[in-house]
């Protein structure tokens, strides 16, 4: 799937996302890069909004949002930006593409 597809696909989330709590979404990763293969897992962090509850049904609720939005056919790599691993967290922010 191209990178133009993607960000398309997530998109169309942004109402239910923001109903969880979040307030940005980003693509990083092989798809943000535009070099992603047939096997590519589509890579996304997540900034919740200041004050909003987000414990693991929301979490979830968000996760199970993304995966439909691209019919269970990819894997979704799904983070938060403070869970992010500080090893990789530099590297991740660098490639990202903020979606809304």
């Amino acid at each position: 799937m191209r990178r133009d597809d993607v960000i398309a696909r997530l998109k169309e989330t942004e109402p239910a996302l923001r109903a969880f709590g979040i307030a940005a979404l980003y693509l990083f990763g092989s798809h943000a890069r535009d070099e992603a293969g047939a096997d590519s897992d589509i890579d996304v962090f997540v900034d919740v909004a200041p004050g909003a509850s987000f414990g693991l049904r929301r979490y979830m609720g968000a996760f199970r949002v993304l995966e439909d939005a691209f019919g269970h056919k990819a894997e979704i790599g799904y983070s938060t930006r403070d869970a992010l691993s500080p090893y990789i967290r530099a590297d991740v922010e660098r490639d990202a593409l903020r979606v809304f």
